[in-house]
């Protein structure tokens, strides 16, 4: 009686553990084959309490890396947030704690660092 009762949970089981295991083999596919549409170079300045120029760099797979110069120095990023299937930018943010938000559809936003604070624009190279 066990026996009748336990086989067909188990083949449920291992139905839904290799549907789980394919559905994530796809998902990862998508994730490999993923072109952001922002791809590319993005160069401008900002300004506002402190002013410079910033290079935005759009991977492939959407993550960017980020290169501003100001008065006071240069500072990169190898990885510093991603931009969103929208244009909108996630998490950009350097190691001094400059932020980056705004949009790549309009090629601006703001930015902070601390207390300062202002406003950005990129054109794609």
């Amino acid at each position: 009686m066990k026996t009748r009762t336990i086989l067909p949970l188990l083949l449920v089981l291992t139905f839904t553990s290799c549907q789980e295991i394919l559905d994530r083999y796809w998902e990862e596919k998508e994730e490999e084959n993923y072109v952001s549409p922002y791809q590319g170079t993005y160069q401008g300045t900002y300004s506002g309490d402190e002013k410079g120029t910033l290079t935005i760099e759009v991977a492939r797979n959407g993550y960017t890396s980020v290169a501003r110069t100001s008065q006071f120095g240069a500072e990169n990023s190898f990885i510093s947030g991603m931009v969103r299937h929208d244009g909108a930018l996630q998490s950009v943010k350097l190691q001094s704690g400059f932020v980056l938000e705004g949009n790549l559809n309009v090629k601006a936003g703001n930015w902070r660092l601390a207390d300062w604070k202002g406003s950005w624009s990129v054109q794609k190279q």
